[in-house]
């Protein structure tokens, strides 16, 4: 026999607790952080020190600790006969609002001219598991 009581409240039922679970249910999905790429918030500069080389500065304005590294070939007596070239390269942590330079010396040079060139970077978010 149907009774149309019974099904009206059983409907009213789950509409109850639709509304209860709903809001619940909502709040446990996480909030996904839009986090920016490392690309954008680290940065690269290169500044002459006359003379005396140039300071590669790689500085961290991301919101996590970064593992960078800077590379470079000095080139001494270019265009001579006694060019020499050698490969030189830093690896390094950058704290948070932080800054680290590497000086590019053409000590090795002597006397001669050197060029400095093939300059690369790079930096990536430092494993949480490092210590």
């Amino acid at each position: 026999m149907f009774r149309p009581t019974s099904l009206g409240r059983r409907a009213l039922v789950c509409l109850a607790l639709a509304m209860m679970i709903s809001p619940a249910a909502a709040q446990s999905k996480k909030k996904k952080v839009k986090k920016t790429p490392v690309s954008v918030c680290a940065h690269f500069d290169q500044v002459d020190k006359e003379d005396d080389g140039v300071d590669l500065v790689v500085a961290n304005r991301c919101d996590i600790k970064l593992a960078c590294s800077v590379s470079w070939t000095l080139t001494c007596a270019p265009e001579t006969a006694k060019v020499s070239r050698s490969q030189h390269a830093a690896a390094f942590e950058l704290e948070v609002g932080s800054d680290q330079s590497t000086v590019a010396s053409p000590a090795a040079c002597g006397n001669d001219g050197w060029v400095l060139d093939d300059v690369t970077w790079s930096c990536r978010p430092e494993p949480a598991d490092r210590k």
